[in-house]
């Protein structure tokens, strides 16, 4: 199922499942490393794999308009979970802040996986999972694996 629908900054939700495994799109290779440790974690609690694509419109577009093309997003994040066994979700959010919006999107005490590559420096994931983990999000980091 896929999912994009902006209203005023904010996501709405249509009928979650009783319990979801969250991973955040960062980029295909890190959200590839965390959506197969997702699919261990979901067969083991018996809960669906929800893949979240939030993005930041800016304050000159409206945010119906948003810059990128939500088809296309859709159609490159859906490649990611072809042929997954278990169920998956992908919702593609707009909002002007990108933090405000994935609070919002996701349930309380949510567990959410978050692919990243090896940097050096506080990268935007980890940044981004520091405010999930303030607001009691479980967060479980994915690194993403160097292919020889």
């Amino acid at each position: 199922m896929i999912q994009a629908k902006p209203t005023a900054g904010l996501l709405t939700e249509t009928a979650p499942p009783a319990f979801a495994v969250t991973v955040l799109y960062t980029n295909v290779r890190a959200t590839l490393a965390a959506l197969r440790q997702a699919a261990f974690l979901a067969r083991d609690l018996g809960a669906t794999i929800r893949i979240i694509n939030v993005r930041a419109v800016p304050y000159p577009l409206p945010l119906d308009k948003p810059p990128v093309d939500r088809e296309v997003l859709a159609r490159s994040i859906s490649t990611l979970a072809d042929g997954q066994l278990i169920p998956t979700r992908i919702e593609i959010c707009f909002g002007r802040d990108v933090v405000q919006s994935l609070l919002r999107s996701l349930s309380p005490n949510s567990i959410v996986l978050v692919g990243y590559r090896a940097k050096w420096w506080p990268s935007k994931e980890r940044k981004l999972a520091k405010h999930l983990a303030r607001h009691g999000h479980q967060i479980i980091f994915v690194m993403e694996r160097k292919e020889t």
